[in-house]
């Protein structure tokens, strides 16, 4: 029996080695759940691997839109993550977190991803700072009472 459970385990880390190995070429994790109007245009940003500024400012792009579902939001962000860490990259993250329709769930998976990817510099701090500025604000915002 522990023989079954560490080859179980062998194969699961290989499994996760060969998924996080294809990230990086262009692969973005698509999320469980429906899709919206946004997954087509963010799956074609992520074959634009040949020019990852053109493909962060797609991804900028659908990052204004109000109506983001949370897979969308979820998968918006894996997409911006395939490749460097720079400038756009930030830039299209921070305009999806201060989005109003920006989920407290899409910001716990934005530091996810930055704690993962080991992100440090000035792309990185700007991120958190807007992500600490989100949640602040979301902290602070009164509870909507219906008039009676």
């Amino acid at each position: 029996m522990h023989k079954v459970l560490r080859g179980c385990r062998a194969t699961h880390r290989w499994v996760l080695l060969l998924g996080v190995a294809l990230l990086p070429a262009g692969c973005a994790s698509h999320p469980m759940g429906l899709c919206g109007n946004s997954c087509p245009l963010i799956e074609s940003a992520t074959h634009l691997l040949e020019y990852p500024s053109q493909r962060l400012i797609l991804l900028k792009r659908v990052a204004v839109r109000d109506d983001l579902t949370q897979h969308e939001q979820l998968y918006l962000v894996n997409a911006v993550f395939i490749g460097g860490f720079g400038d756009d990259m930030a830039d299209a993250l921070a305009t999806l977190i201060r989005n109003p329709c920006c989920t407290a769930e899409t910001r716990q998976h934005i530091r996810l991803r930055i704690r993962f990817a080991r992100m440090m510099g000035r792309a990185e701090r700007r991120i958190v700072d807007e992500l600490d500025k989100a949640e602040a604000a979301a902290s602070v915002r009164p509870l909507m009472v219906p008039a009676t």
